[in-house]
């Protein structure tokens, strides 16, 4: 690789297998072709392959990888002239692959299956097999792409409870008032809510405290208003607010019921405090219209007359607020701000969310009912598993002793999409890892292009982790890929938000919170 490319000393380094490492590489800069070029690295020092594993998000990406090292393989034994300097550095580390090969009578070109790349889902169930019993799965079941029949059948045989008389008979019908005795949407609550489990079932395991509950959304709600004053454009902070003002004393003076009377003599952005929250939500009021977009046209209900300077004062606001039309990240946590909850909770309210966990809890296990019952498990049942089989009551068990023998270095693909359980799973693979006992690891991404949200991936696991620079035990150096092989200059110089900058609460951290939000969304 041509020492021209600004960040070949990077790229150098993220191959070293002295090291572990957390790399953010964009889409174009040769993410993959680093990842392949790193398990040659290692693959050349080994005494076995399987003691590496490689670990992808898709069937197509592992396939497409353990491809890519069979070509090389076979591109070095033919002496084939490398095409570019990143073929050429990878052919290089190849030939040394070939070399152990022969040394240990690996055979890889006759064994590709000998190459532990995999997604993280064959690597659960790979985990599971190894320890039926410790897994408590017993025979490998079906792993499913999609259960939501298995969610709906479970959430209703939980509100089939409701006239059994047993202790959440009561619970399903403090439930069901709450909603209305809306029974769909009760029960589409739930199956929704048992595809997202491991956000929850943690919370809910264990006694939950009503106090705690509102001071996480105390955090959560002063965080997305520091989130919004740091957004707010500085250099039309000036201009917005004397329209505001003007707004806010003319409804005043009107005797307007309008939120924006709360703005009267406002002369700086309101501050980050729970008490500040409807000032807030009276500027997305003004700014935005009842869909969520940015508001073209001004009247007197936002305190705007038909005078002469009503008019003048109205014409200023609304090129503002053109000119802030592109804002998208102002628009999205102007929006956000509108939706933010009470930050405590009625009585009322705390008796439905104790209701809400009972019945979740008992969902789950309607929904392991069904399972057994089928020999068939979702990604997050899978993924649990194996997680019970690498960890018992915070010990590591058999396995997971046995495993930090027999498995040296992990390299994860596309880390900004790891889930909160996938990421506990690669804690625990690592957990009796030290600094200089050989092991390493290697987790490469992307905060920018997370695109499993459905699989409930976790972004900020990736921010976590490069701001801590570890993961679990391992410590992480830090690495940034930049050059782009792929795009033209005028899209890879286009300004992106920085990694380094501390992470931002949002709401899906709390994971319970926003179960109890959900119980506010009425009818």
């Amino acid at each position: 690789m041509s020492n021209k490319v600004i960040d070949f000393t990077q790229r150098q380094q993220a191959i070293s297998p002295d090291g572990s490492f957390i790399v953010q590489a964009p889409a174009g800069s040769g993410k993959t072709e680093l990842l392949i070029q790193r398990y040659l690295k290692l693959l050349s020092l080994v005494d076995s392959p399987e003691e590496i594993i490689a670990i992808t998000f898709t069937r197509k990406a592992a396939a497409e990888m353990q491809d890519r090292i069979v070509s090389a393989l076979e591109r070095a034994h033919h002496n084939v002239p490398p095409k570019d300097d990143a073929t050429r550095l990878t052919d290089e580390i190849t030939r040394a692959v070939l070399a152990q090969d022969q040394k240990q009578n690996w055979q890889l070109q006759n064994n590709p299956g000998r190459l532990r790349i995999q997604t993280i889902d064959s690597l659960c169930a790979w985990l599971t097999r190894q320890m039926p019993i410790l897994s408590k799965f017993g025979a490998q079941p079906e792993t499913l792409d999609d259960a939501t029949e298995l969610y709906q059948e479970a959430a209703a045989n939980t509100l089939a409870e409701l006239e059994s008389g047993e202790q959440w008979s009561d619970d399903i019908a403090i439930l069901l008032t709450h909603l209305d005795n809306d029974l769909p949407k009760v029960k589409n609550m739930l199956a929704s809510m048992l595809a997202k489990r491991d956000q929850w079932l943690r919370h809910v395991a264990k006694e939950i405290n009503r106090n705690d509950l509102e001071a996480a959304l105390k955090l959560i709600v002063e965080s997305t208003l520091t989130k919004i004053g740091q957004t707010f454009p500085p250099d039309n902070t000036h201009e917005f607010l004397e329209c505001l003002r003007y707004a806010s004393d003319n409804l005043v003076n009107e005797d307007s019921n309008s939120p924006l009377v709360l703005c009267h003599g406002i002369d700086h952005l309101p501050g980050t405090t729970t008490m500040e929250v409807p000032r807030w939500q009276a500027i997305a009021e003004l700014c935005l219209t009842k869909g969520n977009e940015w508001r073209k046209r001004l009247d007197k209900n936002q305190g705007f007359p038909p005078t002469t300077e009503g008019k003048q004062m109205k014409d200023r606001l609304q090129t503002l607020l053109a000119h802030l039309s592109g804002a998208d990240e102002l628009l999205a946590q102007l929006i956000e701000v509108r939706n933010l909850p009470p930050v405590s909770y009625t009585n009322n309210e705390w008796q439905v969310v104790n209701a809400l966990c009972q019945l979740l809890k008992l969902a789950d296990a309607q929904l392991r009912i069904l399972f057994g019952e089928r020999n068939q498990v979702d990604f997050n049942g899978i993924t649990h598993a194996a997680i019970t089989a690498l960890e018992t009551d915070g010990a590591p068990t058999d396995l997971a002793l046995h495993l930090d023998y027999q498995i040296k270095h992990l390299l994860v693909d596309e880390f900004q999409d790891v889930s909160i359980n996938q990421f506990k799973l690669m804690e625990q693979l690592t957990a009796g890892w030290s600094e200089d006992d050989e092991h390493t690891l290697f987790v490469v991404g992307d905060p920018m292009q997370s695109i499993y949200r459905f699989r409930e991936a976790e972004v900020g696991l990736f921010l976590t982790t490069w701001k801590e620079q570890r993961l679990g035990q391992v410590p992480l150096t830090p690495l940034s890929i930049t050059v782009n092989f792929r795009s033209q200059a005028g899209i890879v110089n286009r300004p992106k938000p920085s990694i380094m900058k501390k992470p931002q609460m949002q709401w899906r951290y709390i994971r319970l919170s926003i179960v109890m939000m959900v119980l506010r969304q009425k009818r």
